[in-house]
């Protein structure tokens, strides 16, 4: 875990290293810390420290570019402005698209409700006339009463709303998990004095957990203790499938909902807007 380490420790480092303080206690080691943008990290133990004043802007764009190469391979080929001509589903679809990229997957997922929402309001604009400024579920139910999709993408639609949309929108990390985990997770109690050097309380928790004196205990996904850290992993195994579902969906609506002789539908019945 990070930790902020206070200006006063830095200007105590002699000849330019700081060492690290759990290697010396635990170990009685002197290991030379390494500087990475705004953290110090130790290259044994992996004790970590921030410091205060520095930048981590260049140790936050080597994550986002090593996110980007990992998971670009698995994703549909990038749009242009030219493929989706529509202002406002591509401004929307690159924001899905680079949270994405850059590992934030729950922004990412969130936002694919957006562009969905986004969607169908541009498809009630364009044979109704009306700019509608409900929420995704009053616009469920103008394109269902109006007949204005096909019933297949209307399901796809409603699923996606049920199981994706309203659990992300809401923060709902509980229902999240419910519908999509189930069962249970094993996970090692330990109990941590913070009186004493953590990092050496889990460095001897994990060789007890090798050895086999430490048991393991299955809990709830859904437990307060390891929900978050749950639907993190959820999410990173999740988006990218997602992702290209919403893509797939987006360019087939291109192509069935907004032609051109839709458009021009739309001129001659309610006269063109500036």
């Amino acid at each position: 875990m990070d930790r902020k380490l206070p200006v006063r420790e830095i200007d105590l480092m002699e000849k330019g290293k700081f060492l690290c303080p759990e290697c010396k206690q635990s170990k009685n080691r002197d290991v030379a810390m390494l500087e990475n943008y705004d953290l110090l990290t130790c290259p044994e133990c992996r004790t970590s420290f921030a410091i205060e004043g520095k930048s981590p802007l260049g140790r936050y764009a080597e994550n986002w570019r090593g996110n980007a190469e990992r998971v670009f391979p698995l994703l549909r080929p990038p749009l242009y402005q030219s493929d989706l001509a529509n202002l406002r589903l591509f401004y929307l679809y690159e924001d899905c698209y680079h949270a994405l990229l850059i590992g934030r997957n729950n922004a990412s997922i969130v936002l694919m409700g957006v562009l969905l929402e986004a969607l169908m309001k541009e498809r009630i604009w364009l044979k109704l006339g009306v700019y509608l400024r409900g929420a995704y579920g009053d616009c469920l139910k103008k394109i269902e009463d109006d007949r204005l999709m096909d019933a297949k993408d209307i399901r796809f639609l409603s699923e996606f709303k049920e199981k994706i949309r309203n659990p992300y929108q809401h923060a709902d990390e509980v229902r999240i998990l419910e519908d999509a985990v189930g069962g249970f997770v094993e996970v090692y109690p330990v109990a941590i004095d913070m009186s004493k050097s953590v990092t050496s309380q889990l460095r001897r928790a994990i060789t007890d957990m090798r050895s086999g004196i430490l048991k393991p205990k299955q809990i709830s996904p859904t437990a307060p203790l390891v929900r978050s850290l749950a639907k993190q992993k959820l999410d990173e195994e999740r988006v990218v499938g997602l992702f290209n579902k919403i893509y797939d969906f987006l360019l087939t609506a291109k192509v069935k909902y907004f032609r051109q002789e839709d458009y021009d539908e739309h001129n001659k019945k309610f006269g063109t807007t500036m």
